[in-house]
């Protein structure tokens, strides 16, 4: 007995190792296609592109990338792609990552469109225009929070394995599925080789994005098929994509990292399979959720009120962060030898349905440093290459949202959704700012083993990184200190140590003070030797940005450093020096030749010099007004050389601006595009050459400098000339009549959403049966996803919702659900019912998006629409027949635009009427539609010239579907379902010249009287004091005449500097 035990214990594990041996090399699949062979050409093209393990060269130049997601699908508007794109390169952003989005070009099966808001050429142009590098992410999966994870309609509806996922944690290459994929590549594809750096000149493409978070392993589970990745790689390469392929694993688990030494020799042995990689390894990371959207399987004990919210927790950063380079290097092959690439870093969080939230608590939550310090900590961990999810999130317009993603994808962003740049931008760009204007001695470094500063307090001192010396093994080491106030008693104020060797020879420790806030960072300098000779040993004190004026016939040459003001932080020198300005600095002296300068914490300026040595070191010290408006302007090689321009110092900027919103400078027409509030009367310009004539020195005293000068922005304030709550006017209204519209008939078990092709918002569902002469309850039985509304004889008889935050309930938002057939409600509709006549029962059943197959999960197929109905109570023999009626999506130029109600356009049966807010809603009104016009605030007079974002606001518990001039921009929902009141009225789609107009589809649960009604269109009346872009809103009861609120406008200037 025993001997039959050991063996049954000995052969299990056997087995199972056995098992997940098979299961491994099964995965890495069969298709004849090697690494080597999708690998990049540098034999052809590494004269153009390179890297090494530490950075990106382009022309040889090493190059840090910082980029900035942007969805062009998610601004309808195309004439606003390039003013938003502008606010990149404003916010210090020299890249974008763009998802192309299958589903938005792929209306119906063979018919691609790229024109208007799809037309991907004139957005790629346009990148090369404003010099902005691009990472294409052409899918064919792209996840974002977009209906079926940016697959089109028409595929979902087939029943092909979507991601060759057979079933939710198991896959099985599909061919079938494959060439739908191929088809999409070779459609979007030419379109972006035609821009890539390695084809044109001037081009913008410098990597291919190939799937998204496709995982090879997880939790060290094979679940990827290499195949996959094989046959898409091919596919790209056969389109002419010539620049490096990457991907982005969902985290770092070393999923499709190249091992090009593996294909020497090739085996078709099962035992023997090789593993696929790509040329450069990338990998997502998101480390910190809001307390009531975090990514989690269960939700059930959740806390809704964003103010009992938690803070989010420092070390979850350092849990999530502080190990990277060590991981990922340790995978080895060539994801030791590459740079470290991060597609996705966390730049905020969405949010969802039937969650009390809304994104203004999101950015709460974060505040406006958190972008900062996932910034400054990956930076620490030898990252030159990542890309910050999201910049500017745009607006599920339409329906493009999955059920992750309501109208508004703001996502707490850098860029707000109607365009304010924020404290989170303003913050990151000083970040930004620092290792551009350092960047020749930034790009290359290694992390310091034996650290030479450490700190007073615990969790400030993060990490020391020192720059590669070069093959010569010649000139200066510089060493970057990442500091972080992960300090538990949150001290502002603390001492560091500082280790160093004098010149005499001897090493001492000395201290020296520093200010950062509590979940604050910075990049503190050290032994960096100017270039006017001075030794640098370490600075506590922020250096935001450098600028470099070399040496000229007429001009001895100065570096100079922008720095805040700070009473506490100091620099340490080597050696003496002198120093001038109006600073007051003091002076102290450590050993025998260490000299420690202080400032009085005043705005000004000092000059820092040898004795004898007429070249100076400038510090000029902003406050926090002006350092949040900082903006520098870098000549980078690439678009200089495409240009024939001469660049001699690509890592100082050629000019530095302060005192303004926004600062574009547009180096075709040589003209500074300028955006400014109520309270900023001029920009400073730091430029070594003189601007034009008309922009004067700054006789200010606090900056009395040659190179620093002041131009008074004439356009002035006008915006107290615009009313920014405009009159809602010639209102009218109608009602969708059910009886008009086509209906044809439809098995339940067939009659869904998907299979239909109704997947933009609603499906209407039809039924008869006849009289009822019993006394017996009538019960409506219905199962459905996500929301219906039933009417009986045109009469409002119920509603609910279906939908879950957690796996496998009913109405799952993401995984695939198990339990289906719950989710249900029974209706007694007996009062309804007439007993003289046929009965009709009309069920509008509302689809709030395709879930979107990510990671591992089957869940595209999800049900949507009416699964089951039942209707108890009638007479033997009844029989129940029902029709449907809805918007095919395949016969529109986007699937995604239609509220699906098929007489959403219709222009007769219309009249005049009072507004809404005076009529109020009733719900057997059935489904009402209304209209309205207003006139845009801004003057045409102005247009272009001051800038006033709209919003419609509106309250009460009710449901309504919003259009624009004709274009559904968003959904309401007024019962819980949705905590979103304000919705942008993006000014592309506005009229200046003509009059506006909004339709609202309306339709309710319950009767809403007039007074608990608001529908109203104003400007956005938002916290400027703490820059976050945060509506403010006027408290109930009270009028705006009583509340003195000021809606956020921009005043734009073009200044010609040259």
């Amino acid at each position: 007995m025993i001997a039959e035990i050991v063996t049954v214990l000995v052969t299990i594990p056997t087995g199972l190792i056995a098992f997940y041996v098979w299961l491994l090399q099964s995965r890495k699949g069969t298709l004849p296609i090697t690494t080597t062979d999708c690998s990049y050409d540098r034999n052809k093209y590494g004269h153009i592109l390179d890297w090494d393990k530490h950075c990106l060269s382009i022309h040889g130049r090493p190059v840090l990338i910082f980029s900035g997601e942007f969805h062009y699908w998610r601004l309808p508007d195309r004439s606003r792609w390039e003013y938003i794109l502008k606010k990149y390169r404003a916010g210090g952003f020299n890249c974008i990552r763009i998802y192309f989005h299958w589903g938005f070009h792929n209306p119906d099966e063979g018919i691609f469109k790229f024109d208007d808001n799809r037309d991907v050429d004139y957005l790629l142009n346009l990148c090369e225009k404003l010099e902005l590098y691009v990472l294409a992410a052409p899918g064919p999966y792209i996840c974002a929070e977009t209906q079926a994870g940016g697959f089109p309609i028409w595929l979902a509806a087939k029943k092909q394995n979507i991601r060759h996922i057979k079933f939710t944690g198991f896959k099985k290459y599909d061919n079938y599925f494959a060439a739908y994929e191929k088809a999409w590549f070779e459609n979007i594809l030419p379109i972006i080789a035609r821009h890539q750096i390695t084809e044109k000149p001037d081009g913008c493409v410098i990597a291919l994005q190939i799937e998204n978070e496709l995982f090879d392993k997880v939790r060290k589970i094979p679940f990827g098929l290499h195949d996959e990745m094989r046959f898409l790689c091919k596919v790209a390469r056969d389109c002419k994509i010539t620049v490096p392929l990457f991907t982005n694993d969902p985290d770092e688990s070393g999923s499709f990292i190249a091992k090009p030494e593996y294909d020497v020799k090739p085996s078709t042995n099962f035992f023997n399979r090789k593993s696929f990689g790509l040329d450069l390894y990338g990998f997502d990371k998101y480390l910190v959720f809001v307390p009531a959207s975090a990514p989690v399987p269960f939700d059930f004990n959740i806390e809704q009120d964003p103010k009992k919210w938690n803070p989010w927790a420092p070390k979850a950063v350092m849990k999530a962060l502080d190990h990277l380079e060590k991981e990922v290097r340790g995978f080895g092959h060539d994801a030791a030898k590459s740079p470290i690439l991060i597609p996705e870093l966390q730049g905020g969080w969405f949010t969802t349905y039937k969650l009390d939230h809304t994104f203004d608590d999101v950015y709460n939550f974060y505040g406006d440093r958190f972008t900062r310090i996932v910034y400054d900590s990956v930076l620490a961990q030898g990252c030159t290459m990542l890309s910050i999810y999201m910049v500017y999130g745009g607006t599920n317009w339409g329906t493009i949202g999955d059920t992750d993603g309501y109208t508004s994808y703001d996502y707490s962003a850098c860029i707000r959704e109607f365009g304010y740049m924020s404290g989170r931008l303003r913050n990151l760009r000083l970040g930004f700012l620092f290792a551009q204007s350092f960047s020749d001695v930034f790009a290359r470094t290694e992390r310091v083993d034996v650290p030479s500063v450490h700190a007073s307090v615990k969790d400030v001192f993060n990490l020391q990184r020192q720059t590669v010396k070069d093959q010569s093994g010649q000139g200066n080491v510089v060493v970057f200190t990442f500091l972080r106030n992960f300090a538990e008693k949150k001290h502002y104020q603390f001492q560091l140590f500082v280790n160093h060797t004098e010149i005499q020879g001897e090493t001492r420790t000395f201290a020296m003070q520093c200010y950062l806030p509590y979940k604050s960072s910075f990049i503190a300098l050290g032994n960096y030797i100017t270039s006017t000779g001075l030794k640098l040993i370490f600075s506590s004190i922020p250096i935001h940005l450098r600028i470099l004026h070399p040496q000229s016939d007429d001009d001895v040459g100065r570096e100079i450093w922008i720095i805040p003001v700070n009473d506490v932080g100091e620099l340490a020198f080597e050696g003496e020096i002198n120093i001038e300005g109006n600073l007051q600095p003091s002076i102290r002296k450590v050993g025998h030749s260490i000299n420690i300068i202080s400032f009085n914490g005043g705005k000004g300026f000092a000059k820092v010099k040898h004795a004898e040595d007429p070249k100076e070191l400038v510090i000029i010290a902003l406050d926090d007004d002006s350092l949040g408006t900082l903006h520098a302007v870098f000549d980078e090689p690439h678009w200089a050389q495409a240009h024939n321009k001469p660049v001699n110092l690509p890592h100082s900027p050629s000019i530095v601006s302060w005192g303004t919103q926004n600062f574009y400078f547009d180096f075709e027409n040589n003209t500074a595009e300028i955006e400014y509030g109520e309270y900023e009367k001029g920009v400073s310009i730091l430029s070594l050459q003189r601007p034009s004539i008309d922009i004067r020195l700054d006789s200010n005293q606090t900056y009395p400098l040659p190179f620093i000068y002041k131009k008074q922005l004439t356009a002035g304030d006008k915006s107290s000339v615009i009313h920014t709550t405009p009159e809602l006017f010639d209102w009218s209204t109608r009602v969708t009549e059910f009886s008009d519209l086509e209906w044809r008939p439809i098995e339940l078990k067939n009659g869904g959403a998907v299979e239909n092709y109704y997947t933009s918002g609603h499906v209407l569902y039809r039924t008869r049966f006849p009289s009822v002469k019993s006394d017996k309850r009538i019960q409506l039985s219905i199962n459905m996803r996500h929301r219906c509304t039933i009417f009986v004889n045109g009469n409002f008889a119920g509603g609910h919702t279906t939908f879950n935050r957690n796996f496998f309930f009913p109405g799952a938002k993401n995984g695939p659900e198990i339990f289906t057939f719950l989710g249900g409600n029974k209706y007694d509709i007996t009062q309804f019912v007439k007993n003289y006549d046929d009965n009709f029962v009309v069920i509008l059943v509302e689809n709030l998006g395709i879930s979107r197959q990510s990671v591992i999960f089957n869940d595209v197929h999800n049900p949507r629409g009416l699964i089951s109905a039942k209707i108890s109570g009638l007479s033997r023999g009844s029989k129940v027949e029902w029709e449907i009626c809805g918007v095919d999506v395949r016969g529109l130029e986007i699937p995604f635009i239609t509220s699906g109600i098929p007489d959403e356009h219709k222009r007769t049966g219309w009249v005049k009427s009072k507004s809404v807010n005076e009529y109020g809603v009733i719900p057997n009104d059935g489904i009402r539609w209304w209209n309205f016009n207003f006139r845009h605030p801004v003057d045409q007079r102005y247009e272009g010239i001051i800038i006033a974002p709209l919003r419609l606001v509106l309250f009460g518990s009710f449901t309504s579907y919003i259009f624009l001039n004709g274009t559904l921009i968003g959904r309401y929902y007024g019962n819980g379902d949705c905590s979103q009141h304000d919705f942008y009225l993006m000014d592309g789609l506005l009229n200046f010249q003509e009059e506006n107009r909004i339709t609202l589809m309306i339709y309710g649960w319950e009767l809403v009287p007039d007074k608990d009604i608001k529908v109203e269109v104003r400007g956005w009346e938002i916290d400027e004091v703490n820059k976050s872009g945060n509506i403010i809103r006027i408290p109930k009861g009270v009028e705006d005449s009583e509340y003195d609120l000021k809606s956020w406008i921009v005043m734009r200037e073009k200044i010609k500097l040259k």
